[in-house]
């Protein structure tokens, strides 16, 4: 796997809050979600028109959601945090930015 794709980086953020190797989560993602069609509709397109995407979806315990546009963020956070509040996140939140 190639980690700087979008679906390797959320497996490398579910699995560092799982404290576990990317290789031992279970279900895969694969499961969960297609990954080439994760990649596709969120890495950077430079003939594309759209100007930001934002993608969520549930893996395991946590709430996943990935934003791109000029920069890609991925968000991982406990799946019982309330999204609609944010005064109740909670502070294991894993963020990449690119």
């Amino acid at each position: 796997m190639v980690s700087h794709v979008p679906s390797y980086r959320v497996v490398e953020a579910v699995a560092q809050k799982e404290g576990v190797s990317p290789t031992e989560l279970s279900p895969p993602l694969f499961n969960v979600v297609d990954p080439e069609a994760l990649d596709a509709l969120v890495q950077d397109d430079a003939n594309s028109n759209t100007s930001q995407v934002v993608v969520e979806f549930t893996y395991l315990n946590y709430v996943v959601q990935i934003r791109s546009g000029p920069t890609m963020s991925i968000s991982v956070q406990a799946k019982d945090a309330s999204i609609d509040n944010p005064e109740f996140m909670p502070e294991q939140k894993a963020s990449f930015e690119e």
